[in-house]
């Protein structure tokens, strides 16, 4: 009799049904706002290469040996004002020439190998670039394009989501990178 009685009270069907499905809408909201947060970080990412390669294209005409150090500081510059915290690191390469890295707003310069004043054909393959030896300004790259004055923009950050094994970063850093022809 109290068995049958149970039955037919539907008093607390919604609350037991809210129980059981409340913890399946938390893990989904956590996968959305994890998800939200990746790409609010790589487009935040894009936005600092955007502004650092309008400034490459802008002062093109730097991109030189005398003056390749200097455009790829105030590059790094840029790309350390458009990020969202220190926590990132960015690279600028001018030309093969000069190499800016800035982490954590303290910034390092060295000298490369190339000559800022030659022009290249550089291609990107897996995130990195090879420069290739120096080419005649103007002419027919043999990957296409046309050889010219480069600066290489490159920009990464940590991420780390709420729960791994998503798939969508391959490490524990979003990085985003530009070839710039300035010349």
């Amino acid at each position: 009799m109290i068995l049958r009685r149970f039955r037919r009270d539907r008093s607390g069907a919604s609350a037991l049904e809210f129980a059981l499905l409340a913890p399946v809408f938390l893990l989904i909201l956590a996968g959305v706002v994890d998800i939200g947060s990746l790409l609010h970080t790589k487009y935040r990412l894009n936005s600092a290469i955007a502004a650092g390669s309008n400034y490459a294209l802008v002062n093109g005409q730097d991109i030189s040996e005398d003056e390749g150090a200097d455009l790829a500081l105030n590059i790094a510059r840029v790309l350390a004002g458009e990020q969202a915290s220190a926590s990132g690191s960015s690279t600028v390469v001018v030309n093969n020439a000069e190499q800016v890295q800035m982490t954590g707003g303290v910034a390092t310069t060295s000298s490369l190998p190339g000559n800022g004043d030659a022009c290249y054909c550089p291609t990107k393959t897996d995130g990195s670039v090879a420069w290739g030896s120096a080419a005649t300004c103007g002419s027919v790259c043999a990957g296409g394009g046309v050889a010219g004055k480069f600066v290489l923009i490159s920009i990464s950050k940590p991420y780390a989501p709420m729960f791994g094994g998503y798939g969508f970063t391959e490490s524990d850093q979003i990085t985003v990178s530009a070839v710039v022809q300035g010349q």
